[in-house]
Protein backbone atom coordinates (compact mmCIF):
# COMPACT_ATOMS: atom_id res chain seq x y z
CA UNK A 1 0.00 0.00 0.00
CA UNK A 2 2.83 2.50 0.88
CA UNK A 3 4.30 1.98 -2.33
CA UNK A 4 1.61 2.33 -4.14
CA UNK A 5 0.58 5.86 -2.74
CA UNK A 6 4.53 7.10 -3.20
CA UNK A 7 4.20 5.68 -7.10
CA UNK A 8 1.12 7.66 -7.54
CA UNK A 9 2.83 10.41 -5.53
CA UNK A 10 5.85 10.70 -7.58
CA UNK A 11 3.54 10.05 -10.79
CA UNK A 12 2.28 13.31 -10.17
CA UNK A 13 5.09 15.00 -8.97
CA UNK A 14 6.25 14.26 -12.80
CA UNK A 15 3.32 14.83 -14.23
CA UNK A 16 3.15 18.34 -12.50
CA UNK A 17 7.34 19.04 -13.41
CA UNK A 18 6.96 17.77 -17.44
CA UNK A 19 5.38 20.47 -18.90
CA UNK A 20 7.48 23.03 -16.83
CA UNK A 21 11.16 21.56 -18.53
CA UNK A 22 9.29 21.43 -21.72
CA UNK A 23 8.55 25.38 -22.07
CA UNK A 24 12.03 26.08 -21.18
CA UNK A 25 13.39 26.90 -24.82
CA UNK A 26 16.65 25.35 -26.17
CA UNK A 27 19.42 27.91 -26.15
CA UNK A 28 20.89 29.03 -29.39
CA UNK A 29 23.34 27.71 -30.91
CA UNK A 30 26.62 28.53 -29.85
CA UNK A 31 28.63 31.49 -32.10
CA UNK A 32 25.66 34.28 -31.59
CA UNK A 33 26.87 37.65 -33.37
CA UNK A 34 26.51 40.36 -31.32
CA UNK A 35 27.79 42.85 -34.20
CA UNK A 36 25.87 46.17 -33.30
CA UNK A 37 28.54 47.81 -31.67
CA UNK A 38 32.49 48.82 -32.93
CA UNK A 39 33.71 45.93 -31.54
CA UNK A 40 31.72 42.65 -32.10
CA UNK A 41 31.46 39.66 -29.55
CA UNK A 42 30.74 36.23 -30.23
CA UNK A 43 28.23 35.17 -27.60
CA UNK A 44 28.25 31.12 -26.85
CA UNK A 45 25.02 30.32 -24.97
CA UNK A 46 26.96 27.30 -23.53
CA UNK A 47 29.28 28.94 -22.03
CA UNK A 48 26.41 30.78 -20.02
CA UNK A 49 23.99 28.31 -19.48
CA UNK A 50 26.77 26.94 -16.90
CA UNK A 51 26.28 29.62 -14.35
CA UNK A 52 23.14 31.30 -15.28
CA UNK A 53 19.68 31.14 -16.24
CA UNK A 54 17.71 32.88 -19.44
CA UNK A 55 15.40 34.85 -17.33
CA UNK A 56 18.58 36.18 -15.67
CA UNK A 57 19.76 38.25 -19.12
CA UNK A 58 15.99 38.25 -20.96
CA UNK A 59 14.27 40.21 -18.98
CA UNK A 60 10.61 39.82 -19.08
CA UNK A 61 8.67 41.79 -21.83
CA UNK A 62 4.57 42.92 -21.29
CA UNK A 63 4.51 40.31 -18.60
CA UNK A 64 6.43 37.28 -20.43
CA UNK A 65 9.85 35.99 -20.89
CA UNK A 66 11.42 37.77 -24.11
CA UNK A 67 14.17 35.34 -25.46
CA UNK A 68 14.35 38.00 -28.78
CA UNK A 69 18.10 39.69 -29.14
CA UNK A 70 18.76 42.59 -27.25
CA UNK A 71 19.12 45.09 -30.54
CA UNK A 72 15.82 44.31 -31.72
CA UNK A 73 14.07 47.17 -32.94
CA UNK A 74 11.60 48.54 -29.96
CA UNK A 75 14.08 47.20 -27.62
CA UNK A 76 17.80 48.48 -26.78
CA UNK A 77 18.44 49.52 -30.03
CA UNK A 78 20.21 53.16 -29.49
CA UNK A 79 23.49 52.88 -31.19
CA UNK A 80 24.92 56.12 -29.40
CA UNK A 81 27.66 54.77 -26.42
CA UNK A 82 26.82 57.75 -24.86
CA UNK A 83 23.45 56.73 -23.90
CA UNK A 84 22.86 55.64 -20.75
CA UNK A 85 19.11 54.91 -21.01
CA UNK A 86 17.45 51.36 -21.18
CA UNK A 87 17.17 51.79 -24.76
CA UNK A 88 21.04 51.66 -25.08
CA UNK A 89 22.73 48.61 -26.64
CA UNK A 90 25.83 50.16 -25.26
CA UNK A 91 24.59 50.69 -22.16
CA UNK A 92 22.92 47.32 -21.51
CA UNK A 93 26.26 45.26 -22.39
CA UNK A 94 28.70 47.69 -20.46
CA UNK A 95 27.18 49.17 -17.50
CA UNK A 96 28.55 48.00 -13.89
CA UNK A 97 25.44 49.60 -11.81
CA UNK A 98 22.54 51.43 -11.81
CA UNK A 99 20.43 48.84 -13.94
CA UNK A 100 17.22 46.99 -13.52
CA UNK A 101 18.80 43.99 -14.63
CA UNK A 102 22.23 42.62 -14.67
CA UNK A 103 23.99 43.29 -17.83
CA UNK A 104 27.80 41.94 -19.27
CA UNK A 105 29.40 43.87 -17.57
CA UNK A 106 28.00 44.48 -14.28
CA UNK A 107 27.95 39.97 -14.09
CA UNK A 108 31.40 39.58 -15.15
CA UNK A 109 32.59 41.92 -12.26
CA UNK A 110 30.62 39.72 -9.72
CA UNK A 111 33.03 36.78 -11.30
CA UNK A 112 36.23 38.74 -11.57
CA UNK A 113 36.08 39.70 -7.43
CA UNK A 114 35.62 36.12 -6.63
CA UNK A 115 38.31 35.03 -9.31
CA UNK A 116 40.65 38.01 -9.55
CA UNK A 117 43.06 35.77 -11.95
CA UNK A 118 40.09 36.00 -14.98
CA UNK A 119 40.36 39.92 -14.86
CA UNK A 120 41.67 40.59 -18.42
CA UNK A 121 39.97 37.80 -19.51
CA UNK A 122 36.47 38.65 -18.97
CA UNK A 123 36.43 42.23 -18.12
CA UNK A 124 39.22 43.70 -20.69
CA UNK A 125 38.15 45.81 -23.64
CA UNK A 126 40.43 44.19 -26.30
CA UNK A 127 42.18 41.17 -26.18
CA UNK A 128 39.63 39.59 -23.99
CA UNK A 129 37.11 36.70 -23.94
CA UNK A 130 34.62 39.10 -25.00
CA UNK A 131 36.77 41.28 -27.35
CA UNK A 132 39.15 39.10 -28.53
Amino acid sequence: MKKCILSAFALLILALALPALAAQPAPPADGAKLDKTKQPVTFNHSSHLKAEKCGDCHHPVDGKENYGKCGNAGCHDVMDRKDKTAKSYYNVMHAKSGTKFATCASCHSQVVEKSPDKKKELTACKQSKCHP
